[in-house]
């Protein structure tokens, strides 16, 4: 749907489909959807999707870049929430990476003998991990303003071509289509259209009076509802921190094998 297509129907909505004579104008109806449009990138997870950005090594070497270390990101990006070298095949010769996230879930699946001397092991595992990612750094730390559509790169200089993993904002035409969007344009306008007929009283053709006060109440309920059925859907999935567990279970681990040693018989 267009932004016309979307006043016009906001207006068929506040006169009732010309039942009313009073109406806003087109122009603050258009001011509203520009300021919720804002709101509803930043806050509601259907008004963005995921998209993907290679910057090539070479921008990073024009004077743009070595003045203040940034690089000007299209508008529609919201948000960036990764931002690491394009790396080759491993460093062992093989066609994967040789530490990644993968390799990591499969020791902790398949190689986990937190017992006797396999403690031990894990250890030195964990630890030479920690040492191999100091040789092999593909992330790059970054701050990112969406106001200023800014990438400012805040670690090394990158070595690689860089890959940029983002959230933009989906086309306007489709956020107008949106059910929750409408919604709230056309509460915005009622909430606008009573704050412009309780300026002063006048009473309409046949001496017919809006109820200003019900319009506003209604206008304030669904502002108040989307807001939180938008709010609702954000709720997160799941969560993992299993790095803050390590020390736990081998203190854990410790404790068992010295009271077992210590207390005979103890199960």
């Amino acid at each position: 749907m267009t932004k016309n297509e979307l006043v016009q129907e906001v207006q068929r909505e506040l006169d009732s489909s010309f039942a009313l004579p009073a109406q806003i104008q087109p122009e603050e109806i258009e001011r509203i959807i520009k300021q919720e449009r804002v709101w509803f990138i930043e806050n509601y997870r259907y008004a963005v999707e995921n998209q993907y950005y290679v910057i090539p090594l070479a921008q990073f070497k024009l004077p743009e870049f070595t003045a203040n270390r940034t690089i000007l990101l299209p508008d529609c990006v919201v948000s960036v929430t990764l931002v690491q070298e394009i790396t080759g095949a491993g460093l062992l010769g093989t066609v994967d990476r040789d530490f990644a996230d993968n390799k990591l879930i499969a020791s902790e699946i398949y190689l986990s003998p937190f017992l006797g001397d396999g403690l031990t092991y894990r250890i030195a595992q964990y630890q030479f991990f920690d040492l191999s990612k100091a040789f092999f750094m593909d992330l790059i730390r970054f701050d990112y303003n969406r106001r200023t559509q800014k990438l400012k790169i805040l670690g090394r200089d990158p070595q690689r071509d860089v890959f940029v993993q983002t959230y933009v904002a989906i086309p306007d035409e489709k956020l107008f289509d949106d059910y929750y969007f409408i919604r709230m344009i056309t509460a915005k306008s009622k909430l606008s259209m009573a704050r412009q007929l309780s300026f002063f009283d006048f009473n309409l053709m046949g001496g017919i009076k809006i109820n200003v006060s019900d319009l506003r109440a209604e206008a304030e309920s669904e502002i108040e509802r989307v807001r939180q059925e938008i709010a609702d859907q954000d709720t997160p999935d799941y969560f993992v921190v299993w790095h803050a567990l390590i020390p736990f279970i081998i203190s854990a681990a410790a404790l068992l094998q010295f009271t077992s040693h210590t207390v005979p018989g103890l199960c």
